[in-house]
């Protein structure tokens, strides 16, 4: 598995005063940190602490041992769980996805008017554009994804037509404070009335706008101002009261926090107007002329999309010449079509690091997602394969990744399932690739230096000599274009001096602040298969749920089945680990593992060759057992590592089609046999025989834990009553 071949340099990790770490049950908060490593206090108040060397924290967070919760104790952070839904929002049902998309292609709409000028955040400029932020949202709201009640794509445009400026305006507000959560509500709980009424709202903004004057006063003196407003307010309606004149009932006091919040609602650009000068003013709001100010690693992150034209580039090497036409049909460049691939990169904006790339024939949710998976990886094994001098171990969870406006990056469903790996995601302006310059700049610099490393790696100095032997030569395959990619990027690009880092390189930059600052850890595995995995719906039988061949079961899920009327159940297929899928049940999600070890921690893709390679070799046979699928694995592990790991820059498609089509097609001619069988035992650790377990070694039987059949094929099957 990809994920336990870490790079040999070990990363530092960066955890905040705020930030929660959960380690075998244990909840922590970092207290302090040195070269060495951390010192973790305990959160359940017994005041414990412990001490963990950076070399551990590298191998929990590698084995899926360690769980970060970024900023989980910051005050804003536990209001906005109370505000939010309790579960991932890719997990939740598909009809509050698509309610949640509704409104999020509105909030997008109007964020790309008022970045345009187009709009103000008041009801009477939002009513007049609200035609237009409708049309706009429908780009947004058109894009395929889960939940779909009118299916979208092609050249079907669905347009939002229900909306208020003033339900608009707040579903804005939401979304600017709580982000993609805001969209989904309180989940389970009611919506509460507003604590104020009209009348004491009305009075609190009229009391605040005290704060608009040049004596700038505090905060805490405008929340004086408010609570002598209210006290003379309702000592007015005291005294009417009291001459039996008509009079409403006294107001209710706001709180502190009521009034901060109604002062920070001020527009900025006002306020700074109003209390230091239209001069200052400008000065404050105008555009900082040198750009960023960025200081840590993955504190910003930029995606984007580049056409790699392959037949221009091999037809101006000369490479083209020399192509068979098989070569030229797996490259996708039959009959001289000028057929393009696409590259989709990310890079971090602070050190310039190239944090992942991904080829497809075309943009999809898939590319996108496979992408932000592969940031948040290590790349140890893609620098391996390849015979890369220098190793690719930059990795970790941004802070904030930045897109533009292509349909890839603003597909709901990958929204969702960044918001779930605690990234927020971002799209600068249609049509402005400045606002990613950096990125933009390095899809330059890779075309121009690119096929150089291709032609010179791949044919040396054939085509230049011409003599090369087309018999001789190795076939010119996709693998060939990822490994140029690969060992341009770890070899030369991240260990060349970049002007914009004054002549330090991306290696030497990421490694000196992440010693510095730290990253954040990747998430973990059971995340990542719910956020990013392929979404499936599965029929429960008496022996659990069968994906591309492979049987899960569980005792959780063999319970459920016994009482359930509906079958059916949304699962999460998660392809770089096949040991287990996410299935939902009641409204909650569980891991449900695969009824053999041997697929745990593998690859959908060493999956589908054992299964070709098994088809092959026992053709006379109708069933094949555990010990045969656990040979031909790892067979193909130790054949084809290099050529799996390479092919890892491409974009696999594990979408419900191909999926289905692998059930029906590729998977068939053999069949699981689920006899029980012998253990496979482990060598002695003295190195003679084989380790026999003796009874003594066997765990007593208590009341609380039943004994259990050793095949767990057999465990959680039902027989026929």
């Amino acid at each position: 598995m990809l994920d336990i071949q870490p790079s040999p340099t070990l990363p530092r990790f960066a955890f905040g005063q705020y930030d929660e770490v959960i380690m075998e049950g244990i909840s922590y908060r970092a207290i302090d940190s040195t070269e060495d490593g951390y010192v973790f206090a305990r959160t359940d108040g017994t005041g414990v602490s412990e001490s963990f060397p950076h070399a551990v924290l590298s191998q929990r967070v590698t084995l899926g041992g360690l769980e970060h919760r970024r900023d989980a104790f910051l005050p804003e952070s536990a209001k906005r769980r109370l505000r939010a839904p309790a579960q991932e929002l890719s997990t939740l049902a598909p009809k509050q996805q698509q309610k949640a998309k509704y409104h999020e292609s509105l909030v997008r709409a109007f964020f790309e008017m008022e970045a345009e000028g187009k709009v103000k955040r008041t009801e009477t400029s939002v009513k007049s554009a609200l035609p237009e932020i409708m049309f706009k949202a429908g780009k947004y709201l058109s894009v395929p994804s889960e939940g779909d009640v009118i299916e979208a794509g092609g050249n079907k445009m669905i347009v939002p037509t229900k909306i208020s400026a003033s339900r608009l305006l707040k579903r804005v507000a939401a979304f600017s404070r709580d982000g993609m959560a805001a969209l989904y509500g309180r989940g389970s709980g009611s919506s509460r009335p507003r604590r104020i009424g009209p009348d004491e709202l009305a009075l609190v903004s009229k009391t605040v706008r005290n704060y608009l004057v040049m004596e700038q006063p505090s905060i805490a003196q405008v929340v004086e101002d408010v609570r002598d407003a209210f006290i003379a307010e309702n000592l007015r309606r005291e005294e009417l009261r009291e001459k039996g004149e008509k009079a409403k009932s006294p107001l209710v006091m706001p709180s502190r926090e009521t009034i901060r919040l109604e002062v920070k609602k001020l527009d900025p650009f006002i306020t700074d107007i109003a209390r230091f000068g239209l001069d200052e003013a400008r000065k404050r709001n105008a555009p900082a002329g040198k750009g960023l100010e960025l200081t840590r690693p993955l504190e910003r992150v930029e995606m984007d999309e580049w056409k790699v034209d392959l037949m221009s580039l091999l037809a101006t090497s000369g490479i083209w010449s020399i192509l068979s036409d098989e070569e030229k049909a797996s490259l996708g460049l039959e009959d001289s079509k000028k057929t393009r691939w696409y590259l989709t990169a990310a890079i971090c904006t602070t050190t310039r690091c190239i944090l992942a790339m991904k080829l497809s024939r075309s943009p999809s949710r898939r590319s996108a997602m496979q992408t932000i998976d592969m940031i948040v990886r290590d790349k140890g094994v893609w620098a391996d394969a390849v015979g890369a001098l220098t190793p690719w171990n930059m990795s970790g969870t941004p802070e904030l990744i930045v897109t533009d406006c292509g349909s890839a990056f603003i597909d709901f469903d990958t929204r969702i399932g960044a918001t779930d790996l605690g990234i927020d995601i971002d799209h600068g302006p249609a049509g402005m690739p400045e606002f990613r310059a950096r990125i933009e700049r390095i899809f330059g610099t890779m075309s121009k230096n690119l096929i150089g490393r291709f032609t010179g790696y791949t044919f040396s100095n054939t085509v230049v000599k011409g003599d090369y032997d087309a018999e001789a030569r190795a076939a010119l395959t996709t693998e060939d274009l990822s490994e140029a990619l690969v060992r341009w990027v770890v070899d030369v690009y991240h260990r060349r001096p970049h002007a914009g880092l004054d002549g330090e390189t991306p290696r030497n930059c990421w490694n000196r602040l992440v010693a510095k600052y730290g990253v954040a850890p990747m998430p973990l595995v059971e995340l990542r298969r719910k956020a990013l995995g392929t979404r499936l719906k599965r029929t429960v039988s008496k022996k659990g749920i069968t994906v591309m061949g492979i049987r899960y079961h569980s005792e959780v899920l063999a319970r459920w089945f016994m009482h359930a009327t509906s079958k059916e159940v949304r699962v999460r297929f998660y392809s770089e680990d096949i040991g287990a899928i996410a299935v939902e049940l009641n409204n909650q999600w569980i891991e449900v593992p695969s009824v053999f070890e041997c697929y745990r921690g593998e690859r959908a893709q060493t999956w589908i060759l054992a299964a070709q390679d098994i088809r092959a070799s026992v053709a006379a046979q109708k069933k094949v057992d555990e010990m045969v699928i656990f040979q031909a694995m790892t067979r193909i592990r130790e054949i084809n590592a290099n050529a799996l790991a390479r092919q890892g820059l491409l974009v696999d498609d594990y979408s419900q089609e191909r999926i289905a089509k692998l059930e029906d097609q590729m998977l068939i001619g053999f069949e699981v046999d689920e006899t029980p069988h012998e253990a496979r035992m482990p060598p002695a650790t003295d190195g003679l025989g084989l380790e026999l377990q003796t009874a003594s070694s066997r765990p007593a039987q208590t009341a609380t834990s039943p004994e259990t059949p050793g095949d767990t094929d057999v465990t959680w099957s039902f027989g026929e009553k």
